[in-house]
């Protein structure tokens, strides 16, 4: 019973398809049979399907195999073919190549039947063996003419010789034993192919090679390397563009920077033109050469070509030599096709980019080495005249819309740009060096103000300096040439110098920088300008190139250039100036800022110098209307129309626009001074005015005049009475004033501009009526302790203000010249509350004489203020009303301010008129008191009061007064003239 439990069990374990029919009927019922059945059948028809599926997957893998194993056949049956042909070639070229010649055989024949083979073989082979011991002799000949092409054909000859002995030798073993020097001698001539490729390759890198040359330099390279015409092509331009970087090589420095750019241009147009030579190949016939690359190779690959390669005419071992050695010629692997006209322009126009670039970064790398703008124009001139003759710019144009499908320009297109961008830098370098080496001599200048060099003394007393006569005051042409003349002249002499204020120091500035700019000038106008002889610019041949293409850039880059330079100068000036106005406020010992003063007006005087004294900055700014040499006739036509119209004509407005800067920076110096100036006289009189002391009261005191008076009573009576009234200002307003005048004295008031002392009074007044001010408001404060405003000292303050408004009456229209004229009228009045008013009607007619007295006697000690009134102030007034007895010497000035500014003239209302003797008579009396000298009391008597006795003569200011016109005034010096 166990046995059949274990059978059913291993049938159980059998899957259903496995298991015997009559098992699976005794375990399954019908029903699962069934199913069995039809999962089997489901089970096979799925194996057909994969079953067909791999069939058809598979096919096409079985069918590319048995094509490859077809394949394979063909190929091994045609390399069976191929080696049997081979086999037969091999035979037929051993019996090309034997030793015994066709001449010689049929002469040997003919002449020697019956001979010996043996000999006619021995023979053959020592006559091939004699000229492969000749052949490098023959190869270094080539080499040394530097024929190439010759050493190539020999070279290869040599090789064909060797190859069909070493055939002979193994069908003959015993040629080595009997020629042993033939293993020997390939050895000696093998090495000459490396040379002769050397050499081609060293030609191509030559600029100075020629067409053909270069020709049949490169058919040596294509018959010894089997290379085509495209890739000998490739080959040029890469030894032309090895040779342009290595003219820049460190090697190449001993030749100079004009042969290296000249060496440059003379490769790039060499090149193009051999391109064209060469390469290019026309559809149509053309007049310039072409295509001769392929006609050379041609030349030396037809049959003709081996006739003339051995010279052996009347030589015995030539009788011997076989045909193939004696009519060999080199053959091609291929056909030699032309190069493609696209090829050719699109690798030369890649070629001009890298040169291009090449000829950027190395001709730039040696125009650094070129330090002015002259030398670049000669270098500019070679390449010009280069381009002009050299041959190969014939047909230039056609030749580069042939090779380049464009026009080429060598100096605009590689070198314009370069030789551009330096003389920029040369120009800019030039100015900034000039710029920097003016300001260390500024600097230097300043350092010595106050140190009391030598240089710097006629800075700090500019009126010694001015009143200093020097041998150089008056030019030696000052008698032939006019007054403008002289001013514009490179000499003008030290009285013009002097009349500017313009002292050695800023001279020798003005003249450094204009020196400086002149030689910039004059290097930049080497370059703008042509310096080509008569002869060959009236030349028929057309000009490589316009040399003054660029002109107008470079002019505009120095008017631009020399404009930054000017405001960097400016800039300077202005740090100065700030550092100078800050030190004035902080620092308040007097020596310390006078010296400061001096280095301010030291830059103001220096920027009117530079615009008037450095013409070349002028012409710098100006541009290229005003650029020209010195002697040329623009040059001259410039400086008359400057000098006759006061250089309002000739300017334009970048020049009007860079003197406007410097004038703006001198009036900025002026201002400083005046500010300083201002406030250092008005604490003067601001701390005399407010002084608390009475003492200080009687050191301003100055002396009243004490005059007598009769006063009728009600009854009838007379009564006599001396009053005291003020005849002078104070001494803090006449020290204020003498301050001014000997200030602006100092600093050359004749130099300086009307506006800038209009700004100097202006302020001084304006601050001195404050100060006035003050003291009234001040009197008016119960708590004040300031002096006490008394009818004295009210009468002294009135004199005072009206005595300043005499000096300076600012009779101007501007809104600040009548505020003036309204704060003075207001002092007055208020000063005139705290007087009697009786004794203010009394007192006022002698205030008003003594005032008018007053002006006329310090109007010329007080000259650089009273000399700003246009209008004639003292000679406008009306004559004084006193009596008869009352008639003094004292003078009005001139009402003719511009001739004579401080000229006496007479106070008589009436002319009379003067005889000629009596003239003449005062005249001989006055030069004969001329030999003695005048004592004191003779010199004051002019100006002190005189008796009636002496009023009754004619003084020489009357006789003067008495002219009735300026005519008369100067016939009577004329005579002066004759008489000496």
């Amino acid at each position: 019973m166990s046995t059949t439990v274990q059978v059913d069990r291993r049938h159980t374990a059998l899957p259903v398809h496995e298991m015997d029919t009559n098992i699976l009927f005794e375990k399954f019922t019908v029903e699962e049979i069934r199913e069995i059945e039809k999962k089997t059948r489901a089970d096979i028809e799925r194996k057909k399907e994969d079953l067909r599926i791999m069939v058809g997957e598979r096919y096409r893998d079985l069918i590319e195999a048995a094509d490859t194993i077809t394949e394979m056949k063909n190929s091994a049956q045609n390399v069976m073919s191929s080696i049997a042909k081979m086999e037969d070639m091999c035979r037929q070229l051993k019996q090309r190549h034997m030793v015994r010649g066709t001449s010689f055989q049929q002469r040997l024949s003919t002449g020697h039947q019956g001979g010996k083979k043996q000999e006619v073989h021995f023979y053959g082979i020592a006559s091939q063996i004699k000229l492969l011991l000749d052949m490098p002799e023959k190869i270094w000949s080539a080499l040394d003419e530097e024929d190439y092409l010759t050493a190539t054909q020999h070279f290869l000859l040599s090789r064909h010789i060797h190859t069909s002995l070493q055939l002979e030798s193994q069908q003959s073993g015993n040629l080595l034993s009997m020629f042993p020097v033939l293993t020997r001698q390939w050895a000696a001539i093998s090495h000459f192919r490396t040379t002769i490729l050397q050499g081609c390759r060293n030609v191509l890198k030559q600029p100075a090679a020629k067409d053909e040359q270069i020709a049949r330099v490169l058919c040596s390279i294509i018959v010894l390397e089997d290379s085509t015409p495209r890739q000998v092509f490739n080959e040029f331009l890469l030894a032309r563009t090895t040779a342009v970087q290595q003219l820049f090589h460190p090697s190449h420095q001993n030749a100079s920077v004009k042969e290296q750019i000249s060496l440059v241009v003379q490769l790039i147009t060499t090149t193009v033109h051999q391109i064209h030579t060469v390469f290019y190949s026309p559809a149509e016939p053309s007049d310039i050469p072409c295509n001769l690359l392929l006609t050379i190779l041609t030349e030396i690959t037809s049959e003709k070509q081996g006739a003339r390669l051995l010279e052996t005419h009347g030589s015995m071992s030539a009788k011997s030599l076989p045909k193939s050695v004696l009519e060999f010629v080199p053959t091609l692997r291929s056909h030699a096709v032309p190069v493609s006209v696209q090829h050719l322009q699109d690798n030369c126009q890649q070629w001009i980019n890298t040169c291009m670039n090449n000829v950027t970064s190395g001709v730039g790398k040696l125009l650094s080495f070129v330090n002015t703008v002259k030398r670049l124009a000669d270098i500019r001139d070679q390449v010009w005249l280069y381009l002009k003759q050299d041959s190969c710019m014939q047909g230039w144009d056609l030749v580069c819309q042939r090779i380049l499908n464009q026009p080429l320009s060598i100096w605009h297109g590689f070198l314009q740009p370069l030789f551009i961008s330096r003389v920029k830098a040369l120009i800019k370098f030039q100015l900034e060096s000039s710029t920097e080496v003016t300001k260390r001599q500024i600097s230097k200048v300043v350092m010595a103000i106050g140190s009391g060099e030598e240089g710097g003394i006629a800075d700090t007393d500019l009126a010694g300096y001015i009143w200093h006569e020097t041998p150089g005051d008056i030019p030696v042409n000052m008698a032939w040439t006019t007054a403008t003349s002289r001013s514009n002249s490179d000499n003008p002499g030290g009285l013009i110098m002097k009349a500017k204020a313009y002292t050695p120091v800023i001279q020798s500035l003005c003249k450094t920088y204009e020196e400086k700019l002149q030689g910039l000038l004059q290097d930049a106008l080497s370059y703008l300008s042509l310096s080509t002889p008569v002869e060959e610019s009236k030349s028929s041949q057309p000009e490589a190139f316009d040399r003054l293409s660029d002109s107008d850039a470079l002019y505009v880059h120095i008017q631009t250039s020399c404009k930054a330079c000017l405001e960097e100068l400016i800039k300077y000036f202005k740090e100065h100036l700030t550092l100078w106005e800050k030190a004035l406020h902080d620092i308040k010992d007097p020596g310390i800022n006078q010296m400061t003063q001096d280095k301010v007006l030291l830059i103001g005087r220096l920027c009117s110098a530079i615009g008037d004294m450095v013409p070349a900055l002028q012409q710098c700014i100006m541009g290229k209307s005003a650029i020209h040499g010195p002697d040329s006739a623009s040059s001259r036509v410039l400086k008359k129309q400057s000098s006759s119209s006061g250089g309002k004509v000739s300017e334009n407005s970048e020049w009007s626009s860079s003197k406007e800067r410097l004038c703006n920076c001198h009036r900025e110096a002026y201002r400083i001074w005046v500010d300083h100036l201002t406030l250092s006289v008005v604490t003067k009189l601001r701390n005399a005015l407010s002084s608390k002391e009475h003492k200080n009261a009687l050191i301003y005191c100055t002396r009243w005049d004490e005059v007598s008076i009769e006063e009728e009573t009600e009854d009838g009576k007379k009564i006599s009475s001396k009053i005291r009234v003020p005849m002078q200002a104070s001494w803090y307003v006449q020290n204020l004033l003498y301050s001014l005048c000997r200030e602006i004295n100092r600093v050359g008031g004749h130099a300086v501009q009307r506006g800038t002392l209009h700004q100097l009074v202006s302020k001084v007044t304006d601050e001195v009526m404050k100060s006035f001010e003050e003291v009234v408001s001040n009197s008016r404060k119960k708590d004040s302790i300031c002096l006490p405003l008394t009818q004295q000292r009210a009468l002294q303050l009135i004199f005072d203000v009206r005595f300043i408004l005499q000096i300076i009456p600012r009779k101007d229209d501007t809104v600040e010249g009548k505020s003036y004229q309204k704060a003075a009228a207001r002092i007055i009045e208020s000063l005139e509350e705290k007087v009697d008013p009786f004794d203010l009607d009394v007192f006022s007619p002698y205030m008003q004489s003594h005032l008018m007295k007053q002006g006329q006697r310090s109007a010329v000690l007080y000259g650089a203020l009273t000399s700003l009134d246009r209008l004639g102030l003292f000679s406008a007034g009306r004559p004084l009303q006193s009596g008869q007895s009352e008639q003094h010497n004292v003078l009005p000035l001139t009402s003719c301010p511009s001739r004579f500014i401080l000229l006496p003239i007479s106070t008589q209302p009436i002319r009379s008129s003067i005889q000629a003797p009596a003239l003449q008579k005062s005249l001989y009396k006055a030069k004969a008191s001329e030999g003695r000298s005048h004592t004191l009391t003779e010199t004051a008597a002019a100006v002190l009061p005189q008796t009636s006795s002496m009023q009754k003569e004619s003084s020489f200011y009357n006789k003067l007064g008495s002219m009735s016109s300026m005519s008369e005034l100067s016939s009577w010096f004329s005579n002066i003239g004759s008489k000496s």
